[in-house]
């Protein structure tokens, strides 16, 4: 079939996302004073808070790490912290070397993009000021709407958001946390995408998935349902 709509997964798909953070990581514990690896272990503890949008602040997520550690900290510590904080974020969201070309390509085919993130909140704060944001027509993120992928319920807010169905939806991932089945469950087709980054159990799904593959972004262009769209 023709589809209408490519959903793209944001990291390990259209961005490497945060593969060169260790400065960043030193850089937030510097403006909090306090241990490295302490402050790192307290805030991978909060993922799935931050992903599921318990923090609708950045500020919020540090003062309360801040409290788990038992440390007092100044609104200027917080507010240097924060701004760590975004410029890791900014560099995270750096598109791949074909990200462009290729929603250029689609975009010029007639589909419409959308954009479907597990992320904690820094990710929408950040994204409309990147040169991705102008290819989606619609942006998903689970801190935002407070429930993730593989959740059923954030696929089809994708799909209104886009005004589309299911069924007339691309979704292209690199399968963490079993996305792409869970895509398939709603009436996606979906697409894995190669990545050099290894996940143990949390990319699973990529190491066992007999489903369609590309490996670059521009391999979908090639893609039938896409190829006689694109130019």
């Amino acid at each position: 079939m023709k589809f209408r709509a490519v959903i793209f997964d944001l990291f390990g798909t259209i961005v490497d996302g945060f593969t060169s953070s260790a400065r960043y990581q030193e850089e937030f514990a510097t403006a909090l004073a306090v241990p490295h690896d302490a402050l790192m272990a307290h805030w991978r503890k909060l993922t799935d808070k931050r992903t599921l949008g318990e923090f609708q602040s950045i500020e919020e997520s540090i003062e309360h790490v801040c409290s788990q550690m038992n440390v007092a900290v100044s609104a200027e510590q917080i507010h240097r912290a924060v701004n760590t904080r975004l410029r890791l974020t900014r560099h995270a969201l750096t598109p791949r070397a074909d990200a462009i070309s290729t929603f250029a390509s689609l975009k010029a085919g007639g589909l419409k993009m959308g954009l479907l993130s597990n992320c904690s909140i820094e990710i929408p704060i950040v994204w409309p000021q990147t040169e991705l944001a102008e290819w989606f027509d619609a942006a998903v993120f689970s801190s935002r709407e407070q429930t993730k992928k593989p959740a059923p319920e954030i696929y089809r807010i994708a799909c209104e958001r886009l005004r589309v169905t299911a069924e007339e939806c691309l979704y292209v991932a690199d399968g963490e946390n079993f996305e792409l089945a869970a895509a398939r469950e709603v009436g996606m087709h979906p697409v894995l995408i190669g990545t050099s980054e290894s996940g143990g159990e949390i990319r699973r799904e990529a190491l066992e998935w007999r489903g369609q593959r590309i490996d670059s972004l521009g391999q979908l262009l090639q893609l039938d349902g896409i190829k006689d769209r694109t130019p």
